[in-house]
């Protein structure tokens, strides 16, 4: 079965204290020199004690910033660099992704490079036949499929990358940030692809900064800042202290700050919280029900705090259907001192059937997440029929 296995990986690379600035400097560096006088180099880092497990079946997410050594750890788990401590071991035939045009031969055509990555991954010409239409159709570059590829797009080389990529059946699929290139709609293409791999079973690593994505198709995540591992796990508690990292930064706070902390400090507590209909408190609504969702909180700060509110309505799998923030609506909010009352209606919520949950976060004036409350709130929603999709719309059918 397949299977990925990373232990204790730590990967370093040297790093030239000085460099060429000048045509001039290259060719002094061209001059054999003494020991004393030879450029010195520095050990740098780019991962340290990394360990994943991936059991048959998994799907993992992996986000960071740009040069937190995301791609290295992919390069490594390919076997294209090797580390420098450490140990990985990967059961399974691996089809990657990982960097734009790898793989492909610029003088080649289209399709002569697609009979050629199915070679570097062990798939014959016959099987490579097979899904040729299947390939061209995905990566939607029939009129240039007989174009040497050194004449395509970015685009062009990402869609035909990933069409091979999955076409080929692979039991490990390794994918990432190269489909950032691509429009929106092979985004959305790749992604409805990626989830129909996941149910059939195959083994999935993605990196991606489309954060949605981690929480609602992967099983676990990981969280790499500067080569190190900051949290592993659920993906949305490991989105979550991404997101708020980055708030961190964004308004100056350090992102070694202890957030739970801040949480924490009992300054602002919420004590309870639910929905209303018809002045009611309910656990179970109508689709288009009115509703109001109330919560009670206790400002403890002993002063007057200005800061924002958020809801978020998801089903209990993680898909957010719906966010309310007082921040993007341009409406501050100033909490007094002691108890309070926040309320936010919707005039028609016009759900489909099923079990919902509602987060809810309270933000500091400068859009700092001060505290998340997960699964705040539980209701249940019940409709007149049974209608597929998320929302159950008003809608009206005429013929002429």
């Amino acid at each position: 079965m397949a299977s990925i296995s990373v232990d204790q990986v730590w990967k370093q690379f040297l790093i030239k204290k000085d460099r060429a600035d000048s045509v001039g400097h290259l060719l002094l560096r061209m001059i054999p020199q003494p020991r004393s006088k030879r450029p010195k180099s520095e050990p740098f880092w780019a991962l340290r004690d990394i360990s994943i497990d991936m059991p048959h079946g998994t799907s993992f997410g992996i986000v960071g910033n740009n040069g937190s050594g995301k791609s290295t750890l992919l390069k490594i788990l390919t076997q294209t660099m090797k580390p420098t401590r450490g140990s990985i071991a990967v059961s399974g035939r691996v089809s990657a992704l990982i960097e734009l045009g790898a793989g492909f031969h610029p003088d080649f055509t289209g399709r002569e490079n697609v009979y050629l990555n199915g070679s570097i991954l062990g798939i014959g010409r016959k099987a490579i036949d097979a899904k040729m239409e299947e390939i061209i159709e995905f990566a939607d570059i029939r009129p240039f499929i007989d174009t040497s590829v050194k004449y395509y797009s970015s685009g062009m080389q990402a869609r035909l990358g990933f069409a091979v990529a999955t076409s080929v059946d692979p039991e490990i699929l390794i994918v990432d940030e190269v489909l950032a290139v691509g429009d929106e709609a092979f985004q959305q293409r790749c992604m409805d692809r990626i989830f129909t791999m996941k149910r059939s079973g195959t083994n999935i690593l993605l990196v991606s900064h489309d954060l949605g994505s981690i929480e609602r198709l992967m099983d676990r995540a990981v969280w790499i800042n500067r080569g190190e591992m900051q949290i592993i796990g659920n993906p949305r508690d490991v989105v979550f202290a991404y997101r708020q990292s980055m708030i961190d930064q964004n308004t100056g706070f350090s992102a070694q700050e202890d957030v739970q902390e801040t949480a924490n400090e009992t300054t602002f507590i919420v004590n309870e919280a639910y929905i209303e209909t018809g002045s009611r408190r309910v656990d179970s609504i109508q689709s288009g029900d009115t509703v109001v969702m109330v919560t009670l909180f206790d400002n403890q700060t002993g002063m007057e705090m200005e800061g924002h509110f958020s809801y978020t309505i998801r089903r209990p799998d993680g898909l957010e259907i719906v966010s309310l923030s007082s921040m993007l609506d341009g409406e501050p909010m100033h909490f007094a001192p002691g108890p309070g009352q926040i309320r936010v209606q919707l005039p028609e919520l016009y759900l489909t059937t099923g079990q919902y949950e509602v987060d809810a976060a309270v933000y500091d004036k400068n859009g700092r997440r001060m505290a998340e409350w997960r699964a705040l709130i539980r209701f249940a929603v019940q409709a007149m029929q049974k209608t597929p999709g998320l929302l159950v719309l008003p809608h009206q059918w005429q013929i002429k």
